[in-house]
């Protein structure tokens, strides 16, 4: 029996931009294609390997388990082809050093890297993540930090990203009650923090609710833990919405009443050395570009 053909490189390309944004329309405009090419590119795909790859939600998609593992097989692929043309043409393979606050490093930046390393196969990023800040120049090129409302600034030049508001997400519920749709249904839940508590008073405070004191609380020392375990149904979480956008698209986690809190921005700082200008120059424009993709209730008045 002949051997099958392997599938379009269209479709794979067209599916490996899809899986990394998890959206068909952005992949259609990173590939200069319509939505519907996109569409119509998965689709044969997934005839082809006899399999979904994703699931189909309400203003949203999500990767089936087949799904995950094709795409990171796919991405890898594409890199390893991109660093072989680039050797071919003799670019030589620069280093970036990134020190990054660990929420927004599992909830934010990683999900988007494959963009970075598809528009920038040439360059390696060695990602540590820490809380503390680091001295940039000797143990990072390029750090990225949360700073809380009222906290000190660094002394050094700093670049704001976006600010960061918190609003409370319990598991998606179908239909979603009616009584989400009011601040004091958070009382309904155990509250889920990923500090002492001081993000939550200031939702309350904001929202001139009471019960803080009174409710049942369960305390992480991370904040993706939070979120996951309010994805289990653990407990209500106070979400960062530009960390949580495909959650809320796809109805896996809703918002409980109108009330958000703004507490803190996320900024970047860097070196001066001119042996990574280059390369910092590259990640700063593609931050940026990532950052103007993120919906009006993804960040607040990045600059």
């Amino acid at each position: 029996m002949p051997p099958r053909r392997p599938p379009s490189l269209l479709a794979l390309r067209a599916f490996e931009a899809a899986a990394r944004r998890l959206s068909f329309t952005d992949a259609a405009r990173e590939l200069h294609v319509s939505q519907a090419a996109i569409s119509r590119h998965v689709r044969a795909l997934e005839k082809d390997v006899g399999r979904e790859l994703f699931r189909r939600l309400h203003r949203a998609v999500e990767l089936t388990a087949p799904g995950k593992q094709f795409a990171a097989e796919l991405a890898a692929g594409f890199l390893r082809i991109h660093r072989a043309v680039e050797a071919v043409r003799g670019v030589t393979t620069r280093r970036l050093r990134l020190t990054v606050e660990p929420g927004f490093a599992s909830r934010w930046l990683v999900p988007r890297l494959g963009s970075f390393s598809a528009a920038h196969p040439e360059m390696e990023l060695e990602i540590e993540t820490s809380d503390e800040l680091r001295i940039v120049g000797r143990d990072a090129d390029v750090a990225i930090r949360y700073l809380s409302i009222g906290a000190p600034r660094p002394r050094t030049r700093i670049r704001r990203l976006f600010s960061i508001d918190g609003i409370p997400v319990v598991a998606g519920v179908r239909p979603r009650p009616p009584k989400l749709q009011h601040d004091a249904a958070v009382l309904g839940y155990r509250l889920l923090h990923d500090d002492d508590g001081r993000v939550w008073r200031s939702w309350f405070a904001s929202a001139g609710q009471d019960g803080f004191e009174r409710a049942k609380h369960l305390y992480f020392t991370d904040y993706s833990l939070a979120i996951a375990a309010a994805l289990q149904g653990h407990g209500v979480a106070l979400a960062a919405t530009a960390f949580v956008e495909q959650e809320l698209k796809s109805g896996r986690l809703v918002r409980i009443g109108n009330t958000r809190a703004f507490y803190g921005e996320y900024v970047l700082l860097e070196t001066r050395d001119r042996s990574t200008a280059a390369g910092r120059a590259a990640f700063v424009r593609w931050l940026d570009g990532e950052i103007s993709r993120m919906t009006p209730t993804g960040a607040a008045a990045h600059v």
